[in-house]
């Protein structure tokens, strides 16, 4: 299409007249100063980064927002228990895939022990398993109203509890917060492909101007979050970490804007698509492109589309197979003449055990849910355990999953 919206840096290879340069930054300036563009105001080498806004940018957000009020109906039909279960398996997922994406080795039941820690307040303990601190924030990530943070040491806080121990010595800020050497990020052959701010004092100075975009109602959150995310691996703050960090901090500022399960899909989505992802950052460093993040907002808008899109497919699958849990939950209660509170409890173990490794039910959890005593939960419980539908994954707590087969 001859008005299709190009990279500055395409156009200019594009254009064979020795006047290429001058065309280049007339149109850089155009782009910049369009009255459509959102300007961030923030000046780096690369120019002023700013944002325009294509037709094809509008219509992805527009079907953004159509897919996002799909994923509320469905989620709003699943029931509070399988919503737990599907966010305690969607952190563990996540972390899974932002530690793979820098290399950090980590299996799934390390990270479904540190989830489960962070869950019961055990996080803030001196004996916490790995992950524990990051689970926790991004347990945080469920409360309505989550704090974004305000000043330059939130994000120090933040970075120590998503690293905890897991960086070596060396690569420990050696600043007043952050990093006061050099950095580089060489790739795999050799070559320097971005080196972050010089100074602490710049770190600082791109960090509150980040900060500032984080919260800044002139640029709509959908469009300033990826801007800010460039922002902060750009800058680079800390020798270690910052790839798990900054995926952290774009997910803290979707939350507001998205619901839950899209915004605990987005380290997969981008693993799933790191190159792609890689790929946007350097394009938007040629000096050629001049600032403009307009591509790198799309690259990253098209991992949050890939995401939502699974979550339609995998929630309206779980919708279905909950139909049919109930059935079969149904039809055990007779067979084994179960009680009203012992057939509750086991729905819900079945839903539990739908998401993956049958991580159970503590005695404590079953009082609650029944709105029970401890007492009166146990001889449900018992009953369960006699119809031979339970087993105990574990004594201290008391803690039972479903034994059963699940229907397909």
């Amino acid at each position: 299409m001859a008005d299709e919206y190009r990279p500055l840096a395409t156009l200019f290879h594009m254009d064979a007249s020795t006047a290429a340069p001058a065309h280049l930054e007339e149109l850089a300036h155009a782009r910049l100063t369009a009255d459509s563009t959102f300007r961030t105001g923030i000046t780096t080498k690369l120019g002023e980064l700013f944002i325009g806004m294509p037709r094809e940018l509008t219509r992805q957000l527009n079907d953004m927002l159509a897919r996002e009020r799909s994923i509320a109906v469905l989620w709003n039909g699943i029931p509070r228990i399988m919503k737990h279960s599907y966010i305690v398996h969607a952190i563990s997922e996540e972390i899974l895939s932002t530690n793979d994406i820098e290399g950090v080795r980590s299996t799934r039941k390390e990270v479904q022990h540190a989830v489960e820690t962070a869950q019961h307040e055990a996080a803030q303990t001196t004996h916490a398993p790995r992950f524990a601190k990051f689970a926790r924030l991004y347990l945080g990530l469920t409360a309505e109203h989550t704090q974004l943070p305000q000043m330059l040491d939130d994000l120090r806080t933040i970075y120590d509890d998503v690293v905890g121990d897991e960086i070596a010595d060396d690569d420990r800020p050696d600043g007043e917060l952050f990093r006061n050497g050099d950095v580089e990020i060489i790739d795999a052959g050799e070559r320097v492909v971005h080196t972050g701010a010089h100074t602490e004092a710049r770190i600082n100075e791109l960090l509150t101007q980040m900060l500032a975009l984080m919260r800044s109602e002139q640029i709509p959150a959908l469009l300033a979050a990826p801007t800010a995310h460039f922002l902060f691996e750009y800058t680079h703050p800390f020798y270690d970490g910052n790839g798990r960090m900054g995926r952290y901090l774009l997910a803290l500022n979707l939350q507001p804007t998205l619901t839950l399960p899209s915004v605990l899909s987005l380290s997969r989505t981008i693993a799933d698509n790191r190159q792609r992802y890689y790929k946007a950052f350097i394009s938007v460093e040629n000096p050629l492109n001049h600032g403009e993040l307009t591509f790198f907002v799309q690259t990253l808008l098209d991992c949050v589309a890939q995401a939502q899109t699974e979550l339609i497919e995998q929630l309206t699958q779980q919708l279905n197979r909950l139909g049919r849990l109930s059935a079969h939950c149904n039809d055990l209660g007779r067979e084994h003449r179960l009680s009203e509170h012992a057939q509750e409890i086991l729905f819900v173990l079945m839903q539990e055990a739908t998401l993956g490794p049958r991580g159970g039910m503590t005695l404590d959890d079953a009082a609650q849910h029944l709105h029970l005593s401890k007492q009166s939960a146990r001889k449900t419980v018992e009953g369960l355990e006699r119809a031979g539908l339970i087993t105990f994954t574990k004594r201290r707590p008391l803690t039972f999953a479903y034994a059963g087969e699940l229907p397909e």
